[in-house]
């Protein structure tokens, strides 16, 4: 399974990936290189102008954009780049030296948003492996100034694996990385019930911020060890998703909700005291030490009662998932992943 920014980053190629089916050609490729071969050095402003705006209107991810707008991007490309070089442009693509021009035209007529959006809406479909979320939703909150450094890294290095990583770092410091996981856990909401419960709402919301620190964290440090102090912010995340169930779940699941968050917290704790001290520059064999006598710790000290606390934790569980449909079973992975229940 992709990360999240890689699926993103995998949809939005469609802004500049050729035909609109299989087996069908972009328009302008045989154009373009017939002209290219017959008078690379004498194809005009017009001829380019038309070439591109013909083009662009039967591309998947420019389709959207009325001809005013295409004829926008085209005037801007042209004040930078020769006539030939737009036609070579709209056939093959941008050259890493085109990708800032290109994004530049879009910027100065207020596309870049728009053409996202339509990439998106391109590639979230079909048999990708790119899940199915509403474009509208994955860009709320997003700026022109977010998201033209993106398109640029693509345009620039489309499929690299360098591109993967340096769009995942540009994309934590935007909403897109929380509204990947707030789009696609609304999905989950409307398998409660046709209007989405309140309780599953709240639940989905708690869980939805957690995962997003989860892939903040992931996308924005790349180092081979933990840091330690990151470690154990990682234990904690899931505490409030237990914590908030404790006050939320009906009175006759209030004591299983209430004893798994404390063995949370427990967990929390233990973890949290057994890293202090420790960085990223500590001995990555003292770093597992500490993990090892924490769980080790954990084992002693939760032996006793694992018993009753994973019966808790099953009944707990049943409810959410009888109440917000199957996919909470799934959450519950995640949240024991997190480091909630694990050791337990």
């Amino acid at each position: 399974m992709r990360p999240l920014p890689a699926l993103f980053a995998v949809a939005l190629l469609a802004l500049g990936c050729g035909s609109d089916g299989p087996g069908e050609p972009r328009v302008v490729a045989e154009v373009a290189t017939t002209v290219i071969e017959v008078a690379p050095s004498t194809v005009g402003r017009d001829e380019a102008r038309a070439g591109f705006v013909v083009a662009s209107g039967g591309d998947r991810a420019l389709a959207g954009l009325s001809e005013p707008e295409l004829g926008c991007v085209v005037e801007e490309l042209l004040i930078v780049l020769e006539p030939v070089e737009v036609v070579a442009l709209t056939a093959s693509g941008p050259t890493p030296p085109q990708a800032p021009v290109v994004v530049d035209a879009l910027r100065s007529c207020g596309l870049v948003l728009k053409v996202a959006r339509l990439g998106l809406a391109g590639g979230f479909v079909g048999n990708s492996g790119v899940p199915g979320l509403d474009p509208t939703c994955v860009l709320e909150g997003v700026t022109e100034d977010d998201m033209a450094p993106v398109l640029e890294a693509l345009f620039a290095d489309a499929g690299a694996e360098k591109t993967d990583w340096a769009v995942d770092v540009l994309l934590s410091e935007t909403p897109v990385m929380g509204n990947l996981v707030r789009c696609g856990l609304q999905g989950l909401i409307g398998e409660a019930d046709d209007e989405g419960s309140p309780f599953c709402r709240g639940f989905f919301d708690q869980v939805a911020t957690m995962m997003t620190a989860v892939v903040e964290h992931g996308t924005a440090v790349e180092v081979e060890v933990a840091d330690p102090a990151l470690l154990a912010e990682l234990f904690g995340l899931s505490d409030d998703v237990f914590i908030w169930l404790a006050d939320n779940v009906p009175d006759g699941h209030r004591a299983d909700a209430e004893a798994v968050r404390d063995a949370s917290v427990k967990i929390s704790q233990v973890m949290a005291e057994a890293l202090h001290g420790l960085d990223d520059s500590s001995d990555p064999q003292v770093v597992l030490g500490a993990v090892f006598g924490a769980v080790a710790r954990l084992d002693a000290e939760l032996a006793a009662g694992s018993f009753e606390l994973e019966s808790s934790r099953a009944r707990l569980e049943s409810y959410v998932t009888a109440t917000c449909g199957d996919s909470a079973t799934g959450l519950f992975d995640v949240l024991s992943g997190a480091g909630a229940l694990s050791g337990v």
